[in-house]
């Protein structure tokens, strides 16, 4: 489950290149005994000192040569890059988050037009559609991949088969080969079990009983990151309650959508939930609780911050 902010992370330790840095310095540290003793005793292969020159120098230049090639892709790449300037963009908002007054329900509305390049309309709140028939929850395409199960399930079946040779492993008598195979297949199906029980629990989440209009606005991370529905009440003035979060499980669903709308939403509203907003007769998966903002506290102005966008943080 995510974590409350649900932002790129900026603590130590935890962008890319100071863990390539640290296993760079690991690979010289593996190096230098090689190099040393080569230096004194020489890299002929018939000695022990030679051959252990040799093995240790090899074992370190390799590890420093990979790291120094992985860096390079690194910097090299868009989507790092992207990711890199979301963190930035969050540590910033994280110092200076906008007063409660700049994220109104108006201001976010406006910053949802510029992100999304449509105009919002006018629109009146959703009519809650009682008594949504059962959704068969593997059948459904768009909730499947929000669960990623299609990948799960290609993986599932080639740790069937192994397992399956795993079995004949067992009987054949080589039973630890056998035996991993099968822990292989195990692990697998552990895997794609967990995940279908979850989509399973949203699709039976999506129709639930208790449910109620909201108007939302759709807002974007940085850079091309994640889409997120922010809903509020859907009578009387938006900002006269707190608003919620709600990060989608694929940006994908957020296509085609207008920057602001009115939905009905399935679920219970409780301090740790998951809700299931239908927009047009097509629901909106999620695979994290809802976050309840209070705009009072500087961490939930500044994850607003966020995600209203680059004039917001003065670029």
């Amino acid at each position: 489950m995510a974590d409350r902010w649900d932002l790129p992370p900026s603590g130590p330790g935890t962008a890319p290149e100071k863990w390539l840095l640290r296993i760079g310095f690991v690979g010289l540290l593996l190096a230098a005994p090689g190099v040393a003793v080569g230096c004194f005793e020489g890299f002929q292969d018939d000695t022990e000192a030679g051959a252990f020159a040799w093995v240790m120098t090899f074992l370190g230049g390799l590890v420093t040569v990979l790291t120094a090639w992985f860096g390079a892709m690194l910097r090299l790449a868009p989507g790092p890059r992207r990711k890199r300037r979301r963190r930035a963009a969050a540590e910033r908002s994280r110092q200076a988050p906008l007063p409660a007054v700049a994220l109104s329900y108006e201001a976010l509305r406006e910053a949802a037009v510029r992100s999304t390049g449509g105009a919002a309309e006018p629109q009146s709140p959703a009519l809650v559609t009682a008594g949504r028939e059962p959704l068969v929850w593997w059948r459904d395409r768009s909730l499947l991949t929000a669960f990623d199960l299609p990948g799960i399930a290609a993986w599932t079946v080639f740790t069937v088969l192994v397992g399956f040779a795993g079995v004949l492993h067992i009987f054949g008598g080589t039973t630890g080969r056998g035996y991993f195979f099968f822990a292989c297949s195990a692990v697998g199906l552990v895997g794609f079990a967990s995940n279908a029980r979850d989509a399973r629990g949203v699709a039976r989440l999506a129709v639930h009983e208790q449910v109620r209009p909201m108007r939302w606005l759709l807002l974007r991370e940085p850079d091309a990151g994640e889409a997120y529905l922010v809903l509020y009440r859907a009578d009387g003035d938006p900002d006269g309650t707190p608003p919620m979060l709600l990060r989608l499980a694929k940006k994908q669903l957020a296509q085609g959508l207008p920057p602001a709308g009115a939905a009905e939403v399935h679920g219970l509203l409780r301090p740790v939930t998951v809700l299931v907003p239908w927009i047009d007769g097509s629901p909106m998966w999620t695979r994290h609780p809802v976050t309840a903002l209070d705009l009072r506290t500087e961490p939930d102005r500044a994850r607003l911050t966020y995600l209203k966008g680059a004039e917001a943080l003065g670029r």
